[in-house]
């Protein structure tokens, strides 16, 4: 390990921390104004990253860190912080076993410990994980043969779209709900958009980036959660006449400015007062049901809600004619209007 001296005075030193999926060296660098602070940042940094020193050597817990600070610039910080939620509160009972000692009954061991406070869903995340950490290290164990808990059926019961709206229409909330139940966006999208983002005839609305909060802090990405989730959707009337509304200088202004936290907290204390037990994301299940209901095929729900997968969606997203689309449009815009004007009358 050396260290450099740059045209500024100062001294850099450089530490290989992994690499890409392209195959090119991820390289954190350490810069001071001596040569011996340069070295010792890198030296530090390489002993809390376990870097340097041979596989068999390492950590479940070194191997996760390796694995998570060589991606830290390239994934989103989402996924970044959900990694390093697994790696600090997962599988916590083989942490400080060697990789290349690592057995399938130590990893059962430590999924049959977490699953008595642990989800399904949180249990095959933090083994799916761990499968591409031990990869990376050329440890080859046949993570299939680990059992995880069972599913458990969920009740899937939501209320109808006209009690819904009966309650947020009027509200403070009404823009970020009809936002998330019209045109089927996710929190981080109805925070996302800006006024730069509809048509000049005000008929379409892009769905290009996510505001997301992380840590209390927002963090803002232009591009969305999947290739898929990046859409040009039409853009409703009363829709628009909501958005006209919001007081705003700029163009890259955000059309919904309230925080996350507000919105949830707020949401949901709504929501329970009004009898009704959902979340603010089971807005985008009110589209999507509410869709299916109306013969909406399901590849036009799936374009219309930025979904990729067919697991999530009834099948896989084949191409609608523009023609079709403008047809189901009328039906959805038709099916929001009368829900709205009859929860208007309802109270």
């Amino acid at each position: 390990m050396k260290a450099t001296r740059l045209p500024s005075g100062s001294y850099r030193t450089q530490v290989v921390i992994g690499y890409d999926e392209n195959g090119k060296r991820v390289v954190r660098s350490f810069t001071a104004d001596t040569e011996w602070e340069s070295l010792k940042l890198a030296t530090e940094f390489m002993e809390a990253y376990a870097l340097g020193i041979e596989i068999k050597n390492i950590t479940v817990e070194q191997a996760f860190e390796q694995y998570i600070e060589a991606r830290t610039n390239i994934l989103s910080p989402s996924t970044i912080r959900g990694y390093r939620i697994i790696k600090t509160s997962r599988l916590q009972l083989i942490k400080d076993i060697k990789i290349k000692e690592l057995r399938i009954n130590d990893i059962q061991r430590a999924v049959n410990y977490d699953s008595k406070r642990l989800s399904r869903k949180s249990i095959k995340s933090a083994v799916s994980l761990l499968k591409s950490v031990l990869d990376v290290q050329n440890v080859d164990l046949n993570i299939k043969k680990i059992a995880i808990p069972q599913a458990k059926p969920k009740k899937r019961d939501i209320p109808s779209v006209e009690s819904v709206l009966r309650v947020v229409i009027g509200s403070e909330l009404e823009l970020p709900c009809l936002l998330a139940m019209w045109l089927s966006l996710r929190i981080s999208e109805v925070r996302g958009l800006q006024f730069r983002d509809i048509s000049p005839d005000g008929n379409y609305i892009s769905v290009q980036r996510a505001r997301m909060c992380l840590d209390n802090k927002d963090i803002v990405r232009d591009q969305n959660k999947t290739v898929e989730s990046t859409r040009t959707n039409p853009l409703p009337p009363y829709l628009y006449e909501l958005i006209k509304k919001v007081p705003h200088k700029k163009d890259t202004d955000f059309i919904v400015q309230m925080r996350y936290e507000y919105i949830r907290k707020h949401f949901k204390q709504l929501m329970t007062a009004n009898g009704m037990n959902i979340t603010f994301h089971k807005l985008r299940h009110e589209f999507a049901t509410a869709l299916n209901d109306l013969g909406v095929p399901s590849e036009y729900i799936q374009k219309l809600g930025g979904w990729s997968s067919d697991n999530i969606m009834k099948s896989v997203y084949t191409h609608t004619t523009t023609a079709k689309e403008n047809e189901y449009q009328c039906i959805i815009d038709s099916f929001f209007t009368t829900a709205i004007s009859n929860a208007l009358s309802g109270r």
